[in-house]
């Protein structure tokens, strides 16, 4: 998974759930899966990539989770690799 953030998205964390956020108002950190976490700063304008371990289940929403709340994100891409067995 690769997110592209605001320099308002310091100190973050990507979550994956099955529930629909959406319908579960507020979300707390203990109530999605955590896969990554980015502890630092990130530079406006500048790019930040985060790389989910494989190892976990399927998921239908990805959480972006920042202490600083919402409406700080200009860019998300999730990209999905299959595993060949």
């Amino acid at each position: 998974m690769y997110w592209y953030a605001a320099h308002r998205l310091d100190n973050f964390v990507i979550g994956l759930t099955n529930i629909n956020p959406a319908t579960t108002v507020p979300v707390y950190r203990t109530s999605y899966k955590v896969c990554a976490q980015y502890s630092g700063s990130v530079a406006a304008g500048d790019n930040a990539t985060i790389i989910c371990s494989p190892s976990y289940e399927k998921f239908r929403f990805v959480i972006v989770h920042s202490s600083l709340g919402s409406d700080a994100l200009c860019l998300v891409e999730v990209f999905v690799y299959a595993r060949s067995t």
